[in-house]
């Protein structure tokens, strides 16, 4: 990767984070069989739950991925991406604005994004829980530049989508438990965790952590 810059970094520049201590079978490093997984937990003005996982497999294997929850009183989408690397063959990223309800005011702030291309998933029903800008790319060169780009533009809107919401009066929580259902159920990254910290751990970090409903 050229200039590396953590999904961390740049995640920095666009919120205050207010930190979360990580339940103890989760700190913050965790190696095994050659493998470094790192995890974060924060919080953040309009934000009940901000979590990111970075997993490293020297030479063989790296991927961060980031999840936005809003408060459970807003109908701001749920915010996600991740890059993944797969020795020096295989390149994907994917970030969206996941909706979490029928409202789609939240499509005005990505009018300048272009609709998206990919019309199925081996993993995800992209007709639930994705929007129609979905930005997901799949080569075999690396592109990681162009995807902090991307990472930095929406991120960019999320924020003001943010700051624009008005609270509801009731609450999205069924709406959130949803989306981590579907994601947890289909997440490619079990089989990765599997191989290198066994199947225990991996179901267990998957619910738990990656998609939690706590």
């Amino acid at each position: 990767m050229n200039e590396f810059v953590s999904l961390k970094q740049i995640l920095s520049q666009f919120f205050d984070l207010e930190q979360v201590n990580l339940p103890v079978q989760f700190s913050s490093l965790i190696q095994r069989n050659k493998a470094t997984l790192s995890s974060y937990l924060w919080t953040t003005k309009h934000c009940r739950r901000i979590r990111l996982c970075e997993l490293q497999v020297s030479s063989k294997f790296y991927t961060e991925s980031l999840v936005i929850y809003p408060d459970f009183c807003y109908e701001t989408p749920i915010f996600g991406t991740e890059y993944l690397k797969i020795g020096d063959k295989k390149y994907f990223g994917a970030i969206d604005f996941h909706p979490v309800s029928k409202d789609e005011k939240y499509l005005t702030f990505l009018e300048a994004f272009p609709n998206k291309k990919v019309g199925e998933s081996s993993f995800y029903d992209l007709d639930r829980f994705f929007s129609p800008k979905l930005w997901l790319h799949k080569r075999q060169e690396d592109f990681y530049n162009e995807y902090q780009i991307m990472v930095k533009c929406f991120l960019n809107q999320y924020q003001k989508c943010l700051l624009s919401s008005q609270k509801v009066t009731y609450s999205l929580q069924n709406d959130h438990i949803g989306y981590n259902e579907h994601m947890a159920d289909n997440d490619p990254a079990f089989g990765v965790l599997k191989s290198y910290f066994g199947k225990e751990f991996a179901e267990e970090y998957i619910h738990n952590f990656l998609f939690s409903n706590k």
